[in-house]
């Protein structure tokens, strides 16, 4: 899943640059895709991360209750 929001956050980087550029030239263009992935990338990073953290928890948690 991380490396998925990583691909899908380049991919929107480039595509708002893109389409910023393309607006400075003064063609009509728009930012809405690209800012979408970007979201859904860092969303994705974001909720990799907290499951990564929830299991680290819980292997802690299975630690403890054993060494009891």
């Amino acid at each position: 899943m991380k490396i998925g929001g990583i691909i899908l956050l380049v991919l929107g980087i480039f595509s708002t640059i893109g389409g910023l550029l393309r607006a400075s030239q003064g063609f009509e263009a728009s930012i809405g895709g690209g800012l979408a992935f970007g979201v859904l990338g860092i969303f994705l990073i974001s909720r990799a991360n907290k499951k990564k953290e929830e299991e680290d928890k819980k292997k802690e948690w299975e630690k403890g209750s054993k060494e009891e």
